[in-house]
């Protein structure tokens, strides 16, 4: 028998290096660049010299969520991280110092940096983590696949604990970021991070994780939401639909007015969009005590037309 996966702790780094639901801000506009060194020396506790910026957001987001656990943190937690375009300002970096005009040599720094799985190397070492590592790249699916994988994992007794998170940064200009990730002119270019620490125990939980669910192009998606409400819903639970950044505003109003107790968040209008806001979304509706249990729906489409959803519930604690 499968079993169940519970959420022991959450925590979601905005844009703005918001790491609390008191700091977030709308967004105007693509967010300034954000200098991270403060931050890091303030959360993870030492100063990452040579760490890059994707580095430095996956370390405060996952050690954030390692402290917020009420107990030590298992050497054998399993790391699952979800990218979508992983070290792009690295990568950028290091084309510029070896192709013409310049062509030199690169940095060496700039050059062990711009490997993709950096960001879970850091999160296992800091850590100090000695269990499968998992870089999961899925373009706008990136975090909800490693969720779902780390979730196969533990119900079947492949890992007994695992931190999972969805990490991407921005870059600029904004017309070469664009180059690789389509966003709407209206949308602001975000970055983040979210976590959360997974475990098969009940006892101290914030919440449950219920379902990843994958399907291809041509869903209803009222249909799906209304399917997933009616399967997971308990008496007396909200419903929040955490909306994607592929959905446009009328899809979103469509669904909150064909399935009845549903009530929309804009989490992105706090973080922006990126390959895995939905990691900053979930992680952000768990990080802070609820007064009533919630089940937690993300909902989101990738440009292919297919919809991935993901359903938690949320604990009163």
């Amino acid at each position: 028998m499968a079993k169940p996966v519970y959420i022991h702790a959450a925590a979601a780094l905005g844009p703005h290096g918001d790491i609390a639901r008191a700091e977030r801000r709308t967004l105007h506009g693509d967010p300034p660049p954000l200098e991270l060194k403060e931050l890091v020396k303030t959360v993870v506790g030492v100063s990452l010299r040579q760490a890059s910026h994707l580095v430095e957001l996956a370390a405060i987001g996952s050690q954030l969520c390692i402290k917020r656990l009420s107990y030590p943190v298992p050497e054998n937690t399993a790391v699952y991280l979800g990218t979508g375009l992983a070290e792009v300002r690295k990568n950028e970096a290091v084309f510029r110092q070896v192709m013409p005009p310049g062509a030199g040599l690169a940095s060496p720094f700039d050059f062990i940096n711009a490997a993709n799985n950096m960001a879970a190397f850091y999160t296992a070492k800091l850590g100090n983590f000695r269990a499968r590592n998992l870089t999961v790249t899925q373009e706008e699916f990136s975090f909800e696949w490693a969720l779902h994988l780390a979730t196969a994992d533990l119900r079947t007794g492949e890992c007994r604990q695992a931190l999972v998170g969805g990490v991407d940064e921005n870059s600029l200009p904004r017309a070469s970021h664009l180059r690789r990730f389509a966003l709407r002119d209206d949308q602001p270019m975000g970055e983040g991070s979210g976590w959360l620490y997974l475990d098969t125990r009940r006892e101290g939980a914030r919440g449950e994780v219920l379902v990843t669910h994958n399907v291809t192009q041509g869903v209803d998606l009222a249909d799906l939401l209304a399917g997933t409400v009616r399967a997971w819903r308990q008496e007396g639970e909200d419903v929040l639909l955490l909306p994607g950044f592929r959905l446009q505003d009328a899809a979103i109003e469509a669904l909150v007015a064909a399935v009845p107790g549903v009530r929309a968040e804009n989490y992105l209008a706090r973080c922006g969009a990126f390959h895995t806001a939905s990691a900053f979304g979930l992680a952000a509706a768990f990080d802070a005590p609820r007064a009533t249990p919630a089940l937690v729906v993300h909902l989101n489409l990738n440009v292919a037309g297919d919809a991935m959803l993901v359903a938690l519930r949320a604990f009163a604690t």
